[in-house]
């Protein structure tokens, strides 16, 4: 476990987003007592704000086209960040924070790159006055296949669930915290499978702890993680059986017919 904890510093000031929250004005020191914990609520709860906050509080780094001090819409996260007090096992900068949405900005900036290599490779093709040009080119050509090794040239050719599982196997190399908001949003049920195995093997073999935002029942149905229910403006731990998304689920494919005719008649 890096991170045991977390908690307000102290109370905020203002009535502003996000400390408006009921989430934030009632958040209670949280106890981390499993490496894998799940946020889970409606939304609007608060869930993504916190783990938001989380992320820029322990200073890990950011996916996506921008670091978290700059991403315009982490404004209220940064805000928030910094009344957040985390309690450390052992403090860490292993690990990442990502969104679903903040992949597709890594890919673009991916292809950037390469595409920055290929352009810098051929102007000193072009320009070369003398010497040994393979020794110049060495260096260049060594970070373009370190990029395709790692990602594969065709990641852009992937899926979007296809690729995103291809990054976080590439990206959870070791012990590190890692936040993850929604994955489910890039991922089909199949593939939301693949990823729980990932986990459960980084965890297992890495030593890594996971927090996570998600509405997805199958993906908080992983085995041996905390679920943190947050709900009307409170947050407690509650079992896999007790949140409502595994009713709710559970109730629709019982009958889903039966289920939607009751729904219509609730109208």
């Amino acid at each position: 476990m890096i991170l045991q904890g977390f908690g307000l510093r102290n109370e905020p000031e203002g009535n502003e987003f996000p400390f408006n929250l009921d989430l934030v004005r009632n958040l209670p020191s949280i106890s981390l007592t499993s490496p894998i914990t799940f946020l889970v609520g409606e939304n609007g709860a608060g869930k993504s704000t916190l783990l938001e906050a989380i992320a820029y509080a322990s200073g890990v780094p950011s996916v996506g086209e921008y670091s978290l001090e700059e991403d315009p819409l982490m404004e209220s996260a940064r805000k928030l960040g910094k009344y957040l007090s985390l309690r450390y096992a052992e403090r860490s900068r292993s690990g990442f924070f990502v969104r679903a949405e903040d992949f597709l900005g890594f890919v673009k900036q991916l292809l950037r790159n390469l595409a920055e290599l290929d352009a810098e490779i051929e102007d000193i093709q072009a320009n070369w006055a003398g010497g040994d040009l393979e020794k110049a080119l060495s260096p260049l050509r060594a970070e373009k296949k370190a990029y395709i090794d790692k990602y594969t040239e065709n990641l852009n050719g992937m899926s979007h669930g296809e690729g995103f599982l291809k990054f976080f196997n590439q990206r959870i190399t070791g012990k590190g915290l890692y936040l993850i908001d929604e994955p489910e949003a890039a991922l089909s049920p199949a593939r939301q499978l693949s990823l729980i195995l990932l986990i459960q093997d980084a965890v297992k073999n890495h030593q890594a702890q996971f927090i996570i935002a998600t509405h997805s029942p199958i993906i908080m149905a992983l085995p041996m993680a905390d679920i943190l229910l947050i709900e009307e403006g409170q947050i407690q731990k509650v079992s896999y059986r007790e949140t409502p998304h595994y009713q709710l689920t559970h109730s629709f494919l019982q009958d889903p017919h039966r289920f939607l005719h009751a729904l219509e008649n609730s109208q």
